[in-house]
C-alpha cells in the first residue's frame, strides 16, 4: 500500500474491540478543544462528552446544508482509507432513513443498506466493516 500510516491506522482498528473502536471514532468526532475553549457558559465537563453527529432529518432549511455537514463527518476518516475500496460510497438520510450506498472496486454490484436506528458512531463503525475491515482489494493512491 502507498500510505504506510493509513495501513498501520486501519490495522490497529482491526485488532480493537468493537467498543474501543466505538471510542476512537467518538475521539476523532469531539469537539475541538480550539473551540470548546472559546464558548461560554457551558461546562466544559459536559462538551468534553459530546461528538459531532449526523443530521438524520433529511430535512434541509438550506439546500445542501445537512448533506455537507454528513459528509464532512464521514471524510473524518477518510485518511483510513475508507474510499479506497470503492468506486462509489454514498451515505444519504431520507426522513430519518440512513441508506450506506456504495460499489466495490472487485465488483460490479452495487449495494445499498438501511441503518434504521444505527447513531453516528454506529454507523461509521458500519462503513469501517464495509471497507476497511472488509478484506476486499483497494484502488492504489499515490
Amino acid at each position: 500500500e502507498s500510505n504506510p500510516g493509513k495501513a498501520i491506522a486501519s490495522s490497529i482498528l482491526q485488532q480493537q474491540t468493537k467498543e474501543e473502536v466505538f471510542n476512537f471514532i467518538r475521539k476523532r468526532l469531539a469537539f475541538k478543544e480550539e473551540w470548546t475553549s472559546q464558548l461560554r457558559y457551558i461546562d466544559p465537563d459536559v462538551i468534553s462528552k459530546q461528538h459531532r453527529r449526523f443530521d438524520m432529518s433529511g430535512y434541509e432549511t438550506k439546500g445542501g446544508t445537512g448533506t455537507m455537514l454528513n459528509l464532512s463527518i464521514v471524510n473524518e476518516f477518510a485518511d483510513l482509507g475508507i474510499y479506497d475500496y470503492t468506486s462509489s460510497l454514498l451515505l444519504d438520510f431520507y426522513k430519518g432513513t440512513p441508506t450506506l450506498s456504495l460499489k466495490y472496486l472487485d465488483s460490479n454490484e452495487f449495494i445499498e443498506e438501511d441503518f434504521t436506528g444505527y447513531g453516528t458512531v454506529e454507523i461509521i463503525y458500519k462503513i469501517f466493516e464495509r471497507t476497511i475491515f472488509s478484506g476486499r482489494s483497494t484502488r492504489i493512491r499515490t
